[in-house]
């Protein structure tokens, strides 16, 4: 293996002419890697570097770009709006240019995963690149889905500080201090949701363009994930947790994922995490996941079975057709052991509140 390296500058024009700014970083060994890994955040490509030698140090290239509108990239940024198009655009110009070793992997945590889930939608009506899999990680999946509880109630407080930070302006603020969020909060009880929606966030404030995008938040009606991706048969890996704020939606994506199609691949890393994933942790419980390779040992795994899935049913995959839809991180029978076990999908959530609790 040779030494990582700094990554390489990308600059890459989507379908409508906006230049896309990525950076790419290059598994540190001689001859083929494993696969190429992209990933598309609002939150600052140079802040992943970590993450990206993560993924290099087990085989793989890693592209990790800003999506449009935010730090490098030029357009304007309204969130959940082209993130499909100008992933597929990504794909399209890494398989073009020869920036494409081994096969294609979408994958992010949170806004990242609706990058991914919404690139491989679209991909799948193009003629290439296919992707090989999608690795979900506790995925925001849409405006709604953030914005309100499956029963309907608004996350108020997550919100406005989720919008206050990172939803208007090329760069993320400064987070709220805890008491101006509790302060804010209460106000936008107090007032109401009519209130909250007109007058909370403006253009005077966070620039223009922002009483519309807030506005539009809270106007937004739930996506159809059957019709968006019910067809789907790109593998899909979810990694979602019990204390996850959006853990009822990542259990209906899975779900919906390729339930109209034949034999798609789609399996579930479920764990007592929240949205840091194994960041949220006790001590134990990390150092056992540590032990057995983390959740990198396990996406691994699963993407060495999507390499070889058949969805015909045609030839059986290397590893078996049998494998467990779910698996989920718990406690041994003996104390202070942890261990993966496969569960059924029933166990997955329908409807829980943003504490993770049903």
């Amino acid at each position: 293996m040779r030494p990582a390296t700094a990554p390489d500058h990308l600059d890459i024009t989507a379908d409508d002419g906006v230049r896309l700014t990525a950076d790419r970083y290059r598994a540190p060994m001689e001859g083929e890697v494993q696969g190429t890994v992209l990933i598309r955040t609002p939150y600052g490509r140079t802040q992943y570097s970590g993450q990206a030698h993560s993924w290099c140090r087990a085989g793989y290239d890693v592209v990790v770009q800003d999506v449009r509108g935010r730090y490098g990239s030029a357009g304007v940024w309204n969130p959940y709006d082209t993130e499909g198009l100008d992933g597929a655009a990504t794909a399209r110009y890494l398989a073009g240019n020869g920036l494409l070793r081994g096969s294609l992997i979408l994958a992010g945590a949170s806004y990242d995963a609706h990058c991914a889930v919404e690139a491989a939608r679209v991909l799948e009506t193009a003629a290439a690149p296919k992707p090989l899999a999608v690795v979900a990680m506790v995925p925001a999946l849409g405006l709604c889905e953030t914005a309100r509880e499956p029963d309907g109630t608004p996350r108020l407080r997550d919100r406005i500080g989720w919008w206050h930070q990172h939803g208007f302006g090329k760069e993320s603020r400064q987070p709220l201090p805890a008491a101006e969020l509790r302060r804010i909060y209460r106000q936008a009880e107090e007032r109401g949701m009519d209130w909250m929606i007109h007058n909370l966030m403006d253009d005077a404030t966070y620039g223009p363009g922002s009483t519309a995008g807030w506005k539009r938040l809270w106007d937004a009606t739930p996506a159809d994930l059957h019709a968006l991706y019910g067809q789907l048969n790109t593998p899909l890996l979810m990694i979602s947790g019990q204390r996850d704020f959006f853990v009822a939606e990542a259990a209906n994506l899975v779900r919906a994922w390729g339930s109209a199609a034949p034999r798609t691949l789609v399996e579930t890393l479920w764990g007592p995490w929240g949205h840091r994933l194994a960041n949220d942790l006790g001590a134990g419980a990390a150092a056992a996941l540590r032990q057995q390779g983390g959740l990198m040992a396990r996406i691994k795994d699963f993407l060495a079975a999507a390499s070889g899935w058949d969805p015909t049913g045609a030839q059986p995959g290397p590893l078996g057709d049998r494998r467990p839809p779910v698996l989920q991180w718990q406690p041994d029978d003996q104390p202070h052991t942890w261990h993966w076990a496969p569960a059924t999908p029933e166990t997955l959530p329908h409807h829980l509140n943003n504490h993770g609790e049903s």
